[in-house]
C-alpha cells in the first residue's frame, strides 16, 4: 500500500514538473495562423465579405418577406438575397436536405450591394 502511494506521488510530481501550468511562455515560436471556423457576424466597411455564413432559402428559413423561394445568406442578424445564383442550381431545394428545409454553413466571398449579396465565390455542396 505504501509503495502504491509513493509511486503515485512521484508520478504526479514528475507530471507537474514536465507539464507545467500553461501560464508560462514557451521558448518555441508559434508560427501558425488559426483560420476562423466560426460565422461572420458583421459586414466590413468596404462591404466585401470573406468567410463562413449561413445559407438557406430566405422565405422558408430566414423569414424574409419574399414571395418565392430564393437563396439567401445570413450575416449576424441580417439576411441578404444572393444575386445571380438560383436556389435549385445546387440540387432540388425542396428535397429532404434542400435549402428550403435546412440551413447550411458555407464559405463565401463577395460584395454586399443594395442589400443583396453579389458572390464571387460560394462553396456550396451539391445536394
Amino acid at each position: 500500500m505504501k509503495k502504491t502511494i509513493l509511486i503515485t506521488t512521484v508520478l504526479m510530481a514528475v507530471q507537474l514538473l514536465f507539464a507545467g501550468c500553461g501560464g508560462c511562455s514557451t521558448s518555441k515560436p508559434h508560427n501558425y495562423q488559426m483560420k476562423k471556423a466560426g460565422l461572420l457576424e458583421s459586414i466590413p466597411a468596404d462591404n466585401y465579405i470573406s468567410g463562413n455564413v449561413l445559407v438557406s432559402c430566405g422565405m422558408c428559413n430566414f423569414m424574409t418577406e419574399d414571395n418565392d423561394c430564393s437563396l439567401a445568406i445570413k450575416v449576424g442578424a441580417n439576411t441578404y438575397k444572393v444575386n445571380g445564383v438560383g436556389i435549385d442550381e445546387h440540387g432540388d431545394s425542396h428535397a429532404k436536405d434542400g435549402y428550403c428545409n435546412v440551413i447550411k454553413k458555407a464559405y463565401v466571398e463577395g460584395k454586399i450591394k443594395n442589400n443583396k449579396f453579389m458572390p464571387s465565390k460560394m462553396d456550396l455542396a451539391k445536394i
